[in-house]
């Protein structure tokens, strides 16, 4: 943070007197009666402190010291004029270098009266320092003089310079008092600074001065302000038996600490013997003792306190009224904080401005429309808003995602000439971001800049966080862009958005980068970045990456959580390596939770084993971990699956004796269950006992039955319920439209089933590529003829092109333009099938139509070149990549690399392996997946060799693990060729 200028120091930094104005004052003072010349009377308006204080330092000071003094004294009388620690000081230095009598006493006395300042404070120690310098023991200062000096030099909380004076005091022989003491010691106890002050302590007892209320006072306000509240309370009790009356500051300080301390009980006992000990409990004390006990939630209390005070004598002022607001504020009780206003309104005490921005604070919480009402007539009465009582409001609308709301408060903030602060922005893009205004909060973040001021690290990342959440990873990385460009250093946090929204884009190889570079910023990676990570090679099921990165985690001191292991056991289980994922755990020694337990079951479930998975359910309950509607879910689905339905119905019952209440997800299980067998009549009943129960249909639940009508040619039936369920606010998913989309198909509807396409991308439900599967399996299967059964799994290797064309020209003759995404499910499907040929001439296709094609276009294509052994084409689809920014997968180079070494170009391998290393890739990432997982498995134990001493060369980041597990590798692939070459020999 940019430190802020220094404030100029009146008078005591460098001269601001005119040269000419000092020269002509001197002349004139040298001359006799020079208080009756007209030269002075013309020249006297004009004469400053700061003329005085250049007059008497003026080398080689021509004034007499007589004069200077009289001077100093006689101009200090003039109306409006007002001498400066300054002048002060250059009048002492002067009389000082020539030992000159003076009432030096006085003139210091003088000096401190006029120090408003630490800063001027720090020249009066200075001008003491000058005279006991200069002038000896001769002109040294009186004890009064020195306590004063004390005493204002405690005001501001300079103790070291304090210290310096009390030692000056001591050097002139003078003895200390009990003031010089106390003082001493009530500044060292205020800093919390005990051990010091206990030193003066002693000091004042080994010089046999009786202590007094003042001194233990202050002994007692160290204590509590070091927390050792036990001894503030013994010293309380000691204090009679010292021989030190306690009064009602004494009670006020340990009943402030205590409060502090969250100990009312205690504070109200004290409360009760200060009464009895004749002290009489003032304002302060309430006030604390009503502060304290909002704190503890004893609103009421406190409430009673107050009411009670004109009984006791006491009447509560602005600050004992606020104490009431803000604890009623804090619990939620705007209505009473409203009441104790208008109290406090209707007893004579005006509300001040801590009042007002404290109630609408409160307000802010729910009830911003309020607050706004209470600020406007806040500033009818005088009240001037600041950033804070704006921003609350602002922030208010915010919550309540009034957005225009808030902004217009932006705009009356602005026009009343009050300036948003950085805070006030975050919350207005934060919330701007997250509505999906983009726009808006890209304008937002200019105005940061127009105004003068610097995004910090908060506000970027909010905006790359909202980016992410919403799906818009490009956006995001610009702005990360900027913030770098802006010299803003991205945090943890940062660099966690921007991996989570890389993994949900599916931009692996980019997430993977930014561990490096996160490590090059300086920045340690958390549990969280490498969950994320995690979660993002289990959702490409590359689990040899995923351990990998667990065990990274491991040796970088990091002890993963709950959600770690959660990500890995669920991404394993979903892939029927459920036993995998148990042994995992189980050789962690991780303690299993409801999510833990809820993924194992579902794994073991669809693995078929559902005995085990309904042991796991009973070990679940035996060891206090209650299953929840999902965990029965899955069992549930495996059940059906298996065709047990008959198993999976009494489920439903020990839910109900376990106070478990069925969800929509296992409604709609068994009544899908029970319309595949034919059950239609029990569905029905099921689907009743599910709405009746309070469990709204899901587009998964509509889905079933327009399915079930589908499959029966009931067409009309399954639009009729497309149309329920949109007027029941359940829209459509895509699933929905592919069910029916098929079911139009299969009967032959293919203007209906375009015209549900239609639909569909009106309803903004993006087609997917089992949508234009199931409409080119229509079209294929009416130009075989309608007797001919067409599999959607086997269609893209005999499909035509001249049927795709027909489908893309029904597309447009139905409103429906295609886009990069039908583009790319169709070529996806004849990568699929190998099918290189017809893929390029739908690229072709699309440039044609001037459409560009997106990152996962490529990537397919380069895969089915390197599947067809077409190297050179693969290689120029990596450079097009490159040429559009985008940045290739890292599977795509494995796969080019490792063919290349296939077909014995080692050169043009390691040329582009060269090449990859100067891109952003995370390099452990490139050793497993090129090295280990590509060339090593293929058995190309030399090049593998070459490659890592090339990283090796170009210093490349790697981890021990990883370096040590390739190398590990390699010796074991040329252990497997030796033993194969001798074998071939024999």
């Amino acid at each position: 943070m940019p430190r802020l200028p220094p404030v100029p120091r009146p008078a005591a930094a460098a001269s601001t007197s005119t040269p000419d104005i000092v020269a002509e004052l001197g002349r004139i003072i040298s001359t006799r009666r020079w208080n009756k010349g007209a030269a002075y009377k013309r020249l006297a308006p004009s004469v400053t402190a700061a003329h005085v204080a250049d007059l008497f330092r003026a080398p080689p000071a021509p004034l007499h010291p007589a004069t200077a003094l009289a001077y100093f004294e006689w101009v200090g009388r003039r109306p409006g004029f007002r001498h400066t620690t300054a002048s002060h000081a250059a009048l002492l230095q002067l009389l000082a270098r020539r030992r000159a009598p003076a009432n030096y006493d006085k003139l210091v006395v003088s000096m401190i009266s006029c120090s408003d300042t630490a800063e001027d404070m720090r020249e009066v120690v200075d001008a003491i320092q000058a005279i006991r310098r200069t002038g000896g023991a001769r002109l040294a200062l009186s004890p009064k003089c020195y306590n004063l000096a004390l005493r204002s030099l405690s005001r501001f909380d300079m103790t070291e310079h304090m210290g310096k004076v009390y030692s000056q005091l001591v050097q002139d022989g003078l003895l200390p008092d009990t003031v010089t003491y106390n003082t001493m010691i009530m500044a060292y106890c205020k800093e919390g600074s005990l051990a010091i002050a206990q030193r003066y302590f002693q000091l004042l007892r080994e010089s046999g001065m009786e202590l007094d209320t003042f001194t233990c006072n202050a002994l007692v306000l160290g204590y509590c302000r070091t927390g050792d509240l036990r001894k503030a309370c013994w010293l309380l009790l000691m204090m009679p038996l010292l021989g030190c009356r306690r009064n009602e500051y004494s009670y006020t300080i340990v009943i402030q600490g205590l409060c502090e301390a969250r100990r009312v009980w205690e504070s109200l006992v004290l409360l009760s013997m200060m009464q009895q000990d004749a002290c009489s409990p003032n304002l302060r004390t309430y006030t604390l003792l009503i502060k304290g006990l909002c704190k503890e939630d004893r609103i009421d209390d406190a409430r009673v306190l107050l009411d009670d005070l004109p009984q006791r004598g006491v009447f509560p002022s602005v600050r004992t009224y606020n104490t009431m607001i803000d604890g009623y504020c804090k619990s939620g009780r705007t209505k009473d904080a409203l009441g104790i206003k208008s109290l406090m309104e209707g007893n004579g005490c005006d509300p001040d401005d801590w009042t007002y921005n404290s109630l609408i604070h409160g307000l802010c919480d729910g009830k911003t429309d309020e607050a706004e009402e209470l600020l406007n007539s806040a500033i009818a009465r005088g009240f001037t808003p600041t950033v804070v009582t704006f921003t609350n409001i602002i922030n208010g609308y915010c919550k309540a995602e009034r957005i225009d709301d808030a902004l217009r408060v932006k705009n009356i903030m602005m026009s009343s000439k009050c300036k948003l602060d950085l805070q006030a922005y975050g919350v207005l893009i934060n919330v701007l971001v997250k509505k999906d205004r983009i726009k808006e909060a890209k304008e937002t973040l200019n105005e940061i800049f127009a105004n003068g001021l610097a995004p910090n690290v908060v506000i970027y990342t909010s905006i790359i966080d909202g980016y992410c959440k919403l799906g818009k990873v490009g956006a995001a990385l610009e702005v990360f862009k900027l913030m770098e460009r802006e010299g803003c250093r991205p945090n943890v946090w940062t660099y966690s958005s921007l991996i989570y929204g890389l993994i949900r884009d599916q931009k692996l190889h980019k997430a993977m980068a930014l561990i490096t570079k996160m490590q090059e910023d300086g920045i340690t990676p958390g549990v969280i970045t490498y969950t994320t990570l995690i979660q993002g090679q289990c959702n490409r099921h590359d689990f040899d990456n995923a351990f990998r990165l667990f065990e990274m985690m491991e040796q970088n001191g990091l002890t993963p959580d709950e959600q770690a292991y959660n990500v890995l056991t669920d991404a394993l289980c979903k892939s029927r390596r459920a036993e995998e994922a148990y042994s995992f755990l189980v050789r962690k020694g991780v303690v299993l939770t409801e999510v833990t337990y809820t993924s194992l079951i579902d794994g073991f479930s669809k693995a078929g084993n559902t005995d085990f998975a309904a042991t796991l359910i009973e070990k679940m309950i035996n060891e206090g971990c209650k299953p929840d509607s999902y965990t029965y879910s899955v069992l549930l689905h495996a059940l059906c699956k298996q065709k047990k339905l008959h198993q999976a119905l009494p489920i439903l019952d020990q839910m109900t004796l376990r106070g478990i209440k069925c969800n929509i997800v296992s409604y709609t299980i068994l009544i899908d269950e029970m319309i595949r067998e034919g059950k239609h009549d029990h569905a029905k009943r099921l689907f009743s006992e599910m709405t009746s129960s309070g469990q709204m249909p899901s587009a998964t639940t509509y889905t079933v039955f327009i399915n079930s009508y589908c499959k029966i040619g009931q067409i009309e039936e399954a639009e009729h319920l497309i149309g329920e369920m949109e007027r029941g606010g359940v829209s459509p998913d895509v699933v929905t439209y592919n069910v029916f989309i098929d079911g139009c198909g299969h009967m032959g509807y293919m203007d209906r089933a375009f015209s549900t396409l239609k639909r569909m991308i009106d309803a903004s439900c993006e087609p997917n590529y089992w949508t234009y599967c199931l409409l080119l399996k229509h079209f294929l299967k009416t130009s075989l003829g309608n007797a001919h059964y067409v599999d959607a799994s086997g269609l893209w290797n005999w499909i035509e092109l001249d049927t795709v064309w027909r489908l893309l020209d029904r597309m447009v003759k139905y409103g429906v333009n295609p886009t990069v995404e039908t583009y790319g499910s169709i070529i996806t499907g004849f990568c699929k099938a190998t099918r290189l040929e017809e893929a390029c001439a739908l690229l072709d296709h699309m440039f044609g139509k001037g459409i560009s094609p997106n990152e996962e276009i490529y990537t397919m294509l380069i895969k089915c070149c390197c599947d067809t052994k077409h190297f050179k084409k693969a290689l120029s689809f990596v450079s097009n990549m490159i040429d559009c920014r985008f940045q290739p997968h890292i599977e795509s180079y494995q796969y080019l690399i490792t063919g290349l070494c296939d077909e014995g170009d080692y050169d043009k391998a390691k040329s582009l392996f060269c090449e990859l290393l100067g891109m952003d890739y995370n390099h452990n990432e490139v050793v497993w997946k090129i090295l280990n997982d590509g060339l090593l498995k293929a058995g190309h134990v030399d090049i593998c060799s070459q490659l890592l001493s090339a990283m090796e060369n170009r210093q490349c980041h790697i981890n021990t693990q990883t370096y040590a597990m390739v190398t590990n590798s390699m010796h074991e692939a040329s252990g497997s060729v030796v033993s194969e070459l001798r074998g071939e020999a024999a």
